[in-house]
């Protein structure tokens, strides 16, 4: 699915980005030249890099007495 029009940014791209590090909605536009131009695509932008974002896992220690 294109994301953005005006750059024909693929939601697979934005994806490939985000998995290589893009941690900003800066740095995915900065990247793929996407939201640059009208502007009108940054908000999925932005919902996909929020959904596609690895979360910090949060490590559970047991403690042994």
């Amino acid at each position: 699915m294109i994301v953005c029009q005006c750059k024909r940014v693929t939601d697979r791209k934005v994806a490939s980005c985000v998995s290589k590090g893009c941690s900003s909605l800066r740095e995915l536009c900065a990247e793929t030249g996407a939201g640059r131009d009208c502007g009108c695509c940054v908000r999925q932008l932005r919902e996909m890099l929020d959904s596609l974002r690895p979360t910090p896992t949060t490590e559970v220690l047991s403690a042994t007495a």
